[in-house]
């Protein structure tokens, strides 16, 4: 059976990172005010508008001086030691950023909860192995993909280091269609292409050796400023 494993050197692995929480149903035309990063926090909000939310508090120390406000009384997924950053770029926020302890129920928690949010599997880099499910649709049914990606995540322990991708359902189907021919293609190809990409919204879970981290980000809305 065809199998869209492969191996990559960690230079190129890293080429590949980027990723997505709450789904949404965007109109055809977005302003990047109107892009939601997290619950109340928006693309492009100013630090008035981040500090103006409950339980928050400036962690840039925390981020060797990258301006980030944190939220750590927040329960994302229920868990303990959750804390939610935000960070700002001339004054506006960019991306949010979730981390937790990794241990065994987090991690299986963590990954159920973001498919739970409407998002889809695009890719998953573990231990110099990849499966890209953008470049397996061309060959394969999404029912195949979802079980290759299941016998990859679990071919390791949890605790080996990974990069799992997640888009929302209608951005993978958009690209789909837009004939891109795998992930690192849509990610660098030219908005022009694809204007409609400017509202997309990418998802990486990234396992370390003691923490999960969950980036939100609107890449491509940012870009085109």
């Amino acid at each position: 059976m065809f199998s869209v494993f492969s191996r990559f050197s960690a230079r190129r692995l890293l080429r590949v990172i980027t990723v997505l929480l709450p789904a949404l149903v965007m109109p055809l035309s977005v302003n990047a005010s109107d892009l939601r990063l997290f619950d109340d926090i928006y693309l492009n909000d100013s630090a008035d508008d981040i500090c103006s939310l409950p339980d928050v508090f400036d962690c840039s120390d925390l981020y060797n001086g990258k301006l980030a406000y944190c939220f750590d009384q927040l329960k994302v997924f229920g868990l303990d030691e959750e804390m939610l950053a935000v960070f700002l770029v001339k004054q506006k926020a960019r991306s949010v950023e979730y981390t937790v302890p990794l241990n065994a129920a987090n991690y299986n928690t963590v990954l159920a909860g973001l498919r739970r949010k409407g998002l889809v599997f695009a890719h998953l880099s573990v231990n110099s192995e990849t499966l890209d499910v953008l470049a397996g649709i061309q060959l394969l049914d999404r029912q195949t993909l979802d079980e290759q990606m299941f016998v990859l995540a679990n071919r390791y322990d949890y605790t080996v280091p990974r990069e799992y991708m997640f888009l929302e359902s209608s951005a993978f189907n958009r690209a789909y269609r837009h004939g891109y021919n795998n992930i690192e293609q849509w990610l660098t190809a030219d908005l022009s292409a694809d204007g409609l990409k400017k509202q997309d919204k990418t998802v990486t879970m990234i396992v370390s050796a003691e923490q999960i981290t969950v980036t939100v980000s609107y890449p491509f809305a940012v870009h085109s400023e």
